[in-house]
């Protein structure tokens, strides 16, 4: 029996499931009955890395990207200690 849960276990409670890690970041998914929703932690050359979640689906009117689908605060700061976790800090 294991004591504690990784990260990415408490992540995957949240019903996301990780698509894919690499050195450019990690993807994650979460589908409902109305949106697939993407959350990507990205690195970036600037050490600026980013955090995205969107709707992979729904683009704007404008055409210029996704729709933005929000977080709440457990979620947020399970994906920051993520971030941190790859070594993400700045």
């Amino acid at each position: 029996m294991k004591l504690f849960k990784t990260i990415d276990e408490k992540i995957m409670d949240l019903g996301f499931i990780k698509e894919k890690e690499d050195k450019f970041g990690v993807r994650y998914i979460r589908k409902n009955d109305k949106y697939t929703q993407i959350v990507d932690i990205l690195h970036k050359a600037s050490e600026r890395h980013i955090l995205q979640s969107y709707d992979k689906d729904l683009g704007d009117n404008q055409n210029i990207g996704n729709t933005c689908v929000g977080l709440t605060y457990t979620e947020m700061k399970l994906f920051v200690k993520k971030m941190a976790k790859i070594g993400y800090k700045s």
